[in-house]
């Protein structure tokens, strides 16, 4: 299901499919951090780099599982730092994915991520507008999304340098 989005070539997101619930959203994403292949940035000694401070850099999504599928949408089609369209999929392909995805982690699910929107942005799925974030990476704009369903995790970091 995620497939196309998984792949060498992508240069602005990261995605790691787990199965172990038990682990907490920061155990989830540190491995997606420090995996050799992704370059953190230039600035990786600012970044978050322990446990505690992941944990930290991340809170629990203000969404219903109805309002996921807009966010998932928005940081699988949209370039972090420019807003512009990017990877290989368009807002009409990443929707049908994004709302299996959902389903697949079930309703009750829980989110974390490391920026902040409005409630209104969850409301109405409108990302676009200026977020606040807690850094992960030494990238000029990024973020993490966490979802733990009841037999399956979702590890989403999408990133861009301006």
């Amino acid at each position: 299901m995620l497939a196309p989005l998984i792949t060498d070539g992508d240069d602005f997101l990261r995605i790691h499919v787990g199965d172990d619930p038990t682990l907490t959203p920061a155990e989830l994403l540190h491995p997606v951090l420090f995996d050799p292949a992704f370059d953190r940035g230039p600035f990786v000694n600012f970044a978050t780099s322990t446990l505690d401070e992941i944990t930290r850099a991340l809170s629990a999504v203000p969404a219903t599982a109805e309002q996921m599928p807009a966010f998932l949408v928005h940081i699988s089609t949209q370039d972090m730092a420019y807003g512009g369209p990017t990877g290989p999929w368009t807002p009409e392909t990443a929707r049908p994915p994004s709302e299996r995805l959902v389903s697949l982690l079930q309703p009750d699910a829980q989110w974390w991520t490391n920026v902040h929107y409005e409630a209104w942005n969850w409301e109405h799925g409108e990302f676009n507008d200026t977020f606040g974030s807690n850094p992960v990476t030494g990238h000029t704009l990024d973020c993490a999304l966490v979802g733990i369903g009841r037999d399956a995790t979702v590890t989403f970091l999408a990133y861009g340098d301006s």
